[in-house]
C-alpha cells in the first residue's frame, strides 16, 4: 500500500492595495509544470509570461472576482486574459508563498511587543565577594 498523491488546495487572499478583497483558490502545481511554464516549453514559441500565464489558468480553481457589473467571473482563461499582468504576478507571488509555507500576513499590524525599562539593566559593577 502506497502514499496516494492528493492535490492541495491554496486560498490566496488579497487584504491591500487595487485587489482588496480578492480571494483566489489555486490547486497545488507539480515540479514538471512550474519547470515547463517557466521555460515555455523548447520549442513551444512561448515566452515566459505565456507559460506561467496558462499555469495559473489551468490550476485557478475559484474566485470572488466580478465585472464592472457585479457579475461573477468565472475562474477561466478568458477571464484572466482581461486583468492586468499584474494581477497574474501578484497571484504567482502568493502562490509560491501559500506552496512554499510561508504563513500569510498577519490580520493586523503587530506592535512588536513593548520596550525594556532602561533600569532593568544593571549598570553598575557588583560588589566584590565577601568569601574572600
Amino acid at each position: 500500500m502506497g502514499c496516494k498523491r492528493v492535490p492541495k488546495h491554496y486560498r490566496l487572499k488579497f487584504v491591500d492595495g487595487d485587489y482588496e478583497g480578492l480571494e483566489v483558490t489555486m490547486r497545488s502545481v507539480s515540479i514538471g509544470e512550474m519547470r515547463t511554464a517557466q521555460g515555455g516549453g523548447e520549442g513551444s514559441g512561448k515566452d515566459d509570461f505565456d507559460g506561467i500565464f496558462d499555469l495559473v489558468a489551468s490550476h485557478m480553481v475559484s474566485w470572488n472576482r466580478e465585472d464592472e457589473n457585479g457579475q461573477a467571473l468565472p475562474p477561466t482563461a478568458e477571464s484572466l486574459e482581461d486583468e492586468s499582468p499584474a494581477l497574474i504576478h501578484l497571484i504567482i507571488d502568493q502562490w509560491t508563498s501559500a506552496v512554499a509555507g510561508v504563513s500569510a500576513p498577519l490580520e493586523q499590524p503587530s506592535n512588536s511587543g513593548g520596550s525594556a525599562p532602561v533600569e532593568s539593566i544593571p549598570m553598575e559593577a557588583l560588589s566584590p565577594s565577601l568569601a574572600s
